[in-house]
């Protein structure tokens, strides 16, 4: 066993950039085993469903220099909008190894949403899979910034105009080309899920990528255990965790989507030891029904993107088991990540371990050597217990919107991000979120919190999912709904849900009406957290008049 671990040495290496990491892992673990997958890769010349570590990075480097070749230039933007199997996350690697500047994209997008991500990013190749291509753009044209398709892996009859990867990587050399980047050069665009409006293209560097992530790597006792990975690699969190996977030396099952069902299985059959989701998967989990599988191979929980209700991670965590000495059995521990796409994924960080409790809303203590601070309207410090808005400064501040200055000046300032999430510390200095700023429902002179509503709406034996929102009000200037979707087999009527509401929740914050929705009709994001813009867009005339 070496003097010093891997992840330690990871974490140690300040000059450590993306394009250089799997080959630096599979240098410390060869082949060892790494991705063992739910669903074949299908390129040449590479195992259909394992790959070690050495593997791994020899993919990474043949797919780069075959961009190359197929004349990808430094600094390029490259798209890259694939379904979520392991060739998405070494593509995203393989682009940047390159020397380009990888664009992810969610593979659910349709044409004019890439689109308009392509043509911000200025970005003219466009590596896309059969079925993204055939369902979602369907036509060159509608993209037609595009000047280079190419198609992954492209093994079957390709599209006109496209070239296919899997024949690029056959004839590509199996050393990438030279190694030019510097921590702090630009080499992702992440983009945000657009709740505010147009979706705005975060520019990121590996220090910003790399070292909140490492840094969690080394604090985790998870290395060279089994860990689930369903997580879109495409959006910051997915691609944070697969990064943290690589440091810590995971051995990964990696699942192209996710099923509730499928998951569970696969944590029984494979032995899981680690999983990280949002705090929807875990619901959906339980909805399958947790006691008909064994979880007892469970020994460490992740969520982030979302609130997780401490009952629900309470429900895994004690069918989990992070240690065993005698008849005494410890828990599975579980880890909530706050941050956000703009933060490279990672700000702080909380651990339910060993019965440590933490109150409702607490988010936990900054990974350091991220700060935070809470800041009132005109940008001034607040003490603490006082409510205001969340500024992180550190590593994983982004380096600005991507061709966006004005957004970029109000976004960070002098070194701070602004995040538009409202919090505040407590005495212990652990950060305490309350709210989207702009979620803040303003009624009648009140500020009311949505989250805290719809913790207490929630509470309704009939509701699965609830989404509080303010919908403009000609007297009020905003009243709150409730939109719910209902748990599976259960009934009850708006009025009923809001008359339960009237008994159970303070009358200045109780939601006026409630609209239900079937799960369908939820806009979810990537992430499967609801997207409270449509919700406000589609009830905004509910009140027209005064009503």
């Amino acid at each position: 066993m070496p003097l010093i671990p891997d992840k330690f040495k990871l974490a140690l290496d300040r000059d450590l950039t993306l394009a250089r990491l799997h080959r630096e892992v599979a240098e410390m673990r060869g082949g060892r085993d790494f991705l063992q997958l739910h669903e074949p890769l299908g390129y040449t010349g590479f195992p259909s469903n394992r790959l070690n570590y050495d593997q791994a990075a020899a993919f990474v480097e043949r797919m780069a220099s075959a961009l190359r070749d197929l004349g990808v230039k430094p600094g390029e933007r490259v798209g890259i909008s694939t379904h979520n199997n392991a060739d998405l996350p070494l593509g995203i690697f393989a682009i940047i190894r390159a020397g380009a500047i990888a664009v992810p994209m969610n593979y659910m997008l349709k044409g004019r949403e890439m689109a308009y991500m392509m043509e911000n990013s200025g970005a003219e190749t466009l590596i896309v899979d059969p079925d993204v291509f055939s369902m979602n753009i369907k036509d060159r044209g509608r993209i037609p910034g595009v000047k280079r398709w190419i198609m992954a892996p492209g093994t079957g009859e390709l599209p006109e105009g496209f070239e296919s990867l899997d024949q690029a990587m056959q004839a590509a050399s199996p050393e990438g080309p030279p190694l030019n980047q510097k921590p702090d050069d630009v080499v992702a665009i992440f983009y945000t899920s657009g709740t505010t409006g147009f979706p705005k293209g975060a520019t990121m560097s590996s220090r910003n990528l790399l070292t909140a992530q490492k840094i969690v790597a080394a604090a985790l006792p998870v290395g060279g255990l089994t860990g689930l990975f369903c997580l879109p690699a495409s959006h910051v969190m997915g691609f944070g965790s697969y990064i943290i996977g690589v440091c810590v030396g995971l051995r990964a099952y990696y699942m192209r989507h996710f099923s509730p069902r499928e998951v569970l299985e696969a944590m029984e059959r494979e032995r899981v030891a680690v999983f990280v989701g949002v705090p929807a998967m875990y619901a959906m989990m339980l909805d399958e029904g947790i006691d008909r599988y064994d979880l007892s191979s469970l020994k460490m929980l992740g969520s982030a993107a979302d609130a997780m209700p401490a009952s629900q991670a309470e429900e895994f965590r004690r069918r989990g088991n992070l240690f065993r000495l005698g008849p005494l059995r410890s828990k599975a521990f579980f880890v909530e990540i706050y941050g956000m796409v703009e933060l490279a994924g990672t700000a702080t960080m909380k651990v339910a371990v060993l019965g440590l409790e933490y109150p409702q809303g607490c988010v936990g203590w900054p990974v350091w050597p991220v700060r935070v601070r809470i800041l009132d309207d005109e940008g001034n410090a607040l003490p603490r217990g006082e409510v205001g808005e969340v500024a992180v400064k550190g590593p994983g501040v982004c380096q600005g919107y991507w061709n966006n200055p004005q957004a970029t000046r109000e976004l960070i300032q002098d070194g701070w991000l602004r995040t538009g999430d409202m919090g505040f510390k407590d005495r212990w200095g652990r950060l305490n979120f309350v709210d989207r700023k702009k979620d803040v429902i303003k009624c009648g002179g009140y500020s009311i919190f949505s989250v805290e509503v719809e913790r207490e709406v929630a509470e309704h034996p009939a509701v699965a999912e609830v989404a509080v929102v303010g919908v403009p009000h000609p007297q009020k200037k905003q009243m709150p709904i409730a939109i719910v979707s209902l748990q599976a087999g259960t009934q009850a009527t708006e009025e009923e849900i809001l008359e339960w509401c009237r008994q159970n929740i303070a009358a200045y914050k109780c939601p006026r009406a409630v609209r239900i929705l079937s799960p369908e009709e939820m806009p979810y994001g990537m992430t499967l957290k609801v997207r409270k813009l449509e919700l406000r867009e589609r009830f905004a005339d509910m009140f027209t008049g005064g009503k």
